[in-house]
């Protein structure tokens, strides 16, 4: 087992420096198969590190191999970029995998009592947030604000959750954890204001590297979290 987890590290580091190689070289192929592969080797390596402290981290190894098997899924979808269905189904699936993660860290509902006029600040932010988006991203389709709405709702959601456990646990899990939603958070914003009318350059590689830091980021904390 210590072997495959070397190996699955080895694996990253290669892959992790072909991928910045086609970054600056600018080699399209290279560039999408090593973004494919990331996830699922990074998901691998930390679902073991995961499985090490069995039973007691069996919910949170389902969890983790959901969510990263979604947005594994959903980044080899969404690189076949020239085919709507296949693109489509990424983005669904990414926040889904978002969604598998706030299925989890509700329980700090249950956990901790949470005061009102916390979580009414928080909505409050929160709503500002998407409407501050929503007039960056200009005049656009009814339907590109509701999916952007809901998209940013379910992350906001996440990011609570985890906003309550950075409060009431000051420890590296929820530290980790916290950034890595937030990274989650600001990744749909920088996603639907780039597709309005504001043009980043280089937001394929950003929209990449938001997207893998805060989800291995989420993943991480679970280890620190049960140990």
């Amino acid at each position: 087992m210590e072997i495959i987890k070397w190996i699955l590290l080895g694996a990253i580091v290669v892959t992790l420096g072909l991928l910045i190689i086609a970054y600056i070289k600018n080699i399209k192929i290279m560039k999408k198969i090593c973004e494919c592969l990331i996830m699922p080797f990074s998901g691998t390596l930390i679902s073991l590190l995961i499985s090490n402290y069995l039973p007691d981290s069996l919910h949170l190894l389902k969890v983790t191999i959901t969510a990263l098997s979604l947005i594994s899924i959903s980044t080899v979808f969404i690189s076949f970029e020239k085919i709507t269905a296949l693109r489509i189904s990424g983005r669904f699936l990414s926040i889904f995998g978002i969604f598998a993660w706030a299925l989890l860290y509700r329980e700090v509902f249950y956990i901790y009592n949470v005061p009102a006029w916390l979580t009414i600040i928080a909505i409050c932010i929160y709503v500002a947030a998407t409407v501050t988006v929503c007039i960056l991203s200009g005049k656009q389709e009814p339907l590109f604000f509701a999916v952007f709405a809901v998209s940013f709702a379910v992350a906001a959601y996440l990011h609570f959750c985890t906003l309550i456990f950075l409060i009431y646990s000051h420890t590296a899990s929820s530290i980790m954890l916290f950034g890595g939603t937030t990274l989650l958070a600001a990744l749909i914003g920088f996603h639907f204001i780039n597709h309005g009318k504001i043009k980043f350059k280089h937001a394929g590689i950003i929209r990449y590297i938001l997207m893998a830091a805060a989800h291995i980021l989420i993943a991480c904390s679970n280890i620190l979290m049960i140990r």
